[in-house]
């Protein structure tokens, strides 16, 4: 009977120790083992939304999101392709000021490292500048509205012709009379630069760069020349006669300049070697200027826009048998006629174009010789349409998107009334009860 108990207590104590065994090797094997992440974290590069979609230019947005780069120049933002300055960073947010869009609407992408995103659109609300004169009680006062808005720039007698826009600021191109003295002048933000040294008047502005562009004209030993300045400096036109195979300087006016891809285009007419003016171009400042091919009975050119490689010139040309002016926009030196001069009396002032439509703002005396008004129109493609029906001129013209503006003037039966149309319905900008004039727009 003992040596059964003694075995029995041998096999309990072996089957214990073995049991110890096995849980001291379980722990130690859970113990050098780790658990596996059942959620690796997402490094994808993703837009969540965005604080506002209705902007205007210089707007602030906000995008939410993930994985951005909390250095804000390590994120490249783009609106309808154009770059966003990022104003802030952090991994889940950016703040990014809207800029000049370009169009109605704009799609937004980020670039952080190698990754891109997209997500979420803008309704972009384009500003609208309209530059021109506002009466007071005794004189007209060099105005722009912006979004209607007026700016007086003087409290002189005054206008404005030109206007063009770059970042945040403004430059406007027109005339100041003071001691009776009228001079050419343009204001950057508000601070005017004179350039003229005799009676004188700028006509047209663009900026490329750092450099300043304007054309007008000046009176030089009893001539009124085409002047171009720039940067301040003045250059008087002359130009290449065909008639008599000899460069002219004569009476004439530099009235339109236009910038593009670093290259600078200014126009304007001159009195030829027969006494009639006629069209002249140049690209980047050199003169003497070429003659526009013309028929020599009193052509004028009143602005240039560059698209491509093409060159549109508006401005008009008397119709040979009648002597009437036409509308008319050459493109590339060849002529297209939007009025037809037997009975009236057009004059293109503005050119716009985008893709294949070309638009040309100006205005028609359709009834010349029964003494009746003119009216502003704008032709796209050739084909007219009258922007109102009673005494009025158009002066400028800009296509945002699908919207067509054009700046002008409008008589309501006593003064004539600044305004602008958009898509044909009028905008009013100067006083009701006091003459204004819009003479140029711009949009962006």
């Amino acid at each position: 009977m003992k040596a059964i108990g003694y075995n029995i207590f041998r096999m309990a104590t072996g089957m214990a120790l073995a049991l110890f065994l096995f849980a001291t090797s379980s722990c130690k094997k859970n113990i050098s083992t780790p658990i596996p992440d059942p959620a690796p974290k997402d490094t994808t590069l993703k837009i969540g939304g965005v604080s506002g979609t209705t902007l205007h230019y210089g707007d602030t947005l906000t995008i939410t999101g993930r994985n951005f780069s909390a250095v804000a120049a390590n994120n490249a933002v783009t609106i309808n392709g154009v770059a966003a300055a990022v104003q802030s960073a952090t991994a889940t947010q950016l703040k990014v000021i809207v800029p000049a869009v370009g169009a109605v609407s704009g799609e937004i992408k980020i670039k952080t490292g190698t990754q891109t995103a997209s997500g979420g659109n803008i309704v972009y609300v384009p500003d609208v500048f309209v530059a021109g004169s506002q009466n007071n009680s005794s004189r007209a006062l060099a105005t722009y509205w912006k979004n209607s808005t007026a700016i007086t720039l003087s409290i002189e007698e005054s206008a404005l012709n030109s206007i063009f826009i770059r970042g945040n600021d403004v430059y406007v191109a027109g005339k100041e009379r003071i001691n009776n003295l009228q001079l050419a002048n343009y204001w950057k933000n508000g601070t005017k630069n004179t350039l003229g040294t005799n009676e004188s008047a700028a006509n047209g502005i663009s900026v490329n760069g750092n450099d300043v562009y304007v054309g007008g004209w000046e009176i030089i030993n009893g001539f009124d020349l085409p002047r171009y300045w720039k940067n301040g400096t003045g250059t008087t036109i002359n130009v290449n006669d065909p008639i008599v195979g000899q460069i002219v300087t004569g009476n004439g006016s530099c009235t339109g300049i236009y910038t593009n891809d670093n290259s600078v285009y200014a126009v304007g007419s001159y009195r030829n070697s027969q006494g009639r003016f006629s069209p002249w171009e140049f690209t980047n400042g050199a003169i003497p200027a070429n003659t526009i091919p013309n028929n020599d009975k009193h052509d004028f050119a009143n602005a240039v826009f560059v698209s491509g490689s093409d060159k549109y010139v508006a401005g008009n040309q008397n119709n040979p048998t009648s002597g009437l002016a036409m509308a008319t926009v050459w493109k590339n030196g060849t002529a297209a006629t939007l009025t037809a001069g037997t009975a009236s009396v057009g004059v293109a002032t503005a050119v716009f174009v985008t893709g294949n439509d070309v638009y040309v703002a100006g205005y028609e005396q359709e009834d010349y010789y029964g003494g009746g008004p003119s009216f502003a129109k704008y032709w796209k493609n050739g084909v007219p349409v009258k922007l109102a029906t009673v005494s009025s001129g158009a002066t400028g013209i800009a296509v945002f998107g699908n919207d067509v503006y054009v700046s002008g003037w409008e008589n309501n039966g006593t003064y004539n009334i600044a305004k602008y149309w958009k898509n044909g319905v009028p905008v009013n900008l100067g006083n009701a009860t006091l003459n204004s004039s819009g003479n140029a727009i711009i949009v962006r």
